[in-house]
């Protein structure tokens, strides 16, 4: 955990959303933003009066890899034969991929990934990729572009996953989740993954088979397979990576499907692969994963009036940083949440988990009641530049939030409320990163 620690270049000018400070002396603070536009670093400013303390991860303060460095922790594996060997003799490829919710570069391993593929043999049109979307909404090729690169997108074919048609029953998990995933998917003997690992606020960790389940199951075992929250809560959630049940019905599921190969990757803090691990599904996540409890891990602290919580690598999925914000507060709804959701294309469809309508949504989908979040915090403030009246559909009702389109003016609301001394934390991605437990 540092304190105004940054590294990185700072854009020429700030954007306009934090434009307009005050000439007074105050203290500043680096985040990341917008992932998936300009990728660039804004400057939040508090007053010198404040205490505040930047929480980061080792791991996010880590130096991208370069081409030779992807190549050279792809080949050879981690365990297992290489992908070359695995992909000769074989008929169709199909390359499953995560969507604009997680923060991978695609772009970046895909050529390595081909390359293996040609080597053996392998036509352009024996392969295929597919977006694991599991139940958010379709993606269009501007979005392709951006995750796969021009290349990719103008030779290969891209198929979205749709989890209501096409997809074929393979058995059930071991608990009883009924396994249905994509036709096409299926129809490929060789089943490559790419993505990475993130903490994940169910999982305990992203990576590994979850690419798969739910990636690209149907709607009916998505459901289920969420249905896994309520048996035992308390071998799942943020934190729980040993022994947590819904991470063991991803390898049940990546054991009956058959995935071949899979790539995980650690992120920094600016969406550059810091980390990969290449093989089994299980080898890559059990290794990935351990080096994420570093990477991704804030050191435990608590007891702070404001908590910011900045959501880079999944902004379009940024009311899951509620719960970090949760964390850092003084108990007793004494605590005032800040969430910077600057995600332009707002937050992504959710057939399962937000609302489909005035009062219902997917199946776990929780309708809020105005008051809900008095209970937790003493105010939750919002800086979304592109705001909607959906936006926060998963955590509170709408009017529970004072929602601003830029820091001056959500700065003026906390300089306000406390007018004299403040302890402040600010999270750097409350949506990849995870508090650590506090010691023993």
């Amino acid at each position: 955990m540092g304190v105004f620690t940054d590294r990185r270049e700072k854009p020429e000018r700030p954007d306009s959303v934090f434009d307009d400070q005050r000439e007074e002396k105050m203290k500043k603070v680096s985040i990341p933003s917008r992932l998936w536009y300009e990728n660039k670093e804004w400057e939040l400013t508090f007053p010198e009066r404040w205490q505040v303390d930047n929480l980061t991860s080792p791991g996010f303060e880590k130096a991208g890899l370069t081409p030779e460095e992807i190549r050279s922790r792809l080949e050879p594996p981690i365990d297992g034969p290489s992908l070359e060997e695995l992909a000769r003799g074989r008929k169709q490829a199909v390359i499953v991929f995560d969507d604009m919710t997680r923060p991978t570069p695609v772009s970046a391993v895909v050529p390595h990934v081909l390359d293996a593929l040609h080597r053996a043999g392998m036509k352009r049109d024996q392969i295929r990729f597919l977006w694991a979307l599991g139940s958010h909404g379709a993606y269009d090729m501007i979005a392709a572009r951006k995750k796969l690169g021009a290349r990719v997108v103008e030779n290969y074919a891209v198929y979205n996953h749709d989890p209501f048609q096409n997809t074929v029953r393979v058995g059930r998990t071991p608990t009883g989740v009924e396994l249905w995933f994509n036709r096409e998917f299926m129809n490929c003997d060789l089943k490559i993954g790419i993505g990475c690992i993130t903490a994940h606020v169910h999982v305990g960790f992203g990576g590994g088979a979850k690419l798969i389940l739910p990636g690209v199951a149907g709607i009916e075992t998505i459901n289920q397979f969420h249905n896994q929250l309520y048996r035992d809560v308390s071998r799942t959630g943020l934190g729980n990576f040993d022994n947590n049940i819904m991470r063991a019905e991803c390898d049940a599921a990546g054991d009956a499907v058959g995935l071949d190969f899979k790539v995980d990757c650690l992120i920094n803090r600016r969406g550059e692969i810091a980390g990969l691990y290449a093989g089994s599904f299980r080898a890559t996540h059990a290794r990935g994963g351990e080096d994420a409890k570093v990477h991704y891990g804030i050191p435990y602290t608590t007891g702070y009036d404001i908590a910011v919580c900045n959501a880079y690598g999944k902004a379009n999925e940024s009311a899951i940083s509620l719960l970090f914000s949760m964390q850092l507060l003084k108990p007793g709804a004494a605590g005032t949440a800040v969430l910077i959701s600057d995600a332009p294309e707002g937050q992504v469809p959710h057939y399962v988990m937000r609302a489909w309508g005035s009062d219902y949504g997917g199946r776990h989908f929780i309708p809020r009641s105005k008051g809900f979040i008095d209970v937790f915090m003493k105010k939750l403030l919002v800086m979304a530049p592109f705001p909607d009246r959906t936006m926060l559909d998963l955590i509170c009702h709408i009017d529970d939030a004072v929602i601003v389109k830029n820091w001056p003016e959500l700065s003026k609301i906390l300089e306000t409320d406390y007018p004299d001394e403040a302890r402040v934390a600010v999270v750097q991605d409350g949506t990849t990163q995870y508090l650590m437990n506090p010691p023993a």
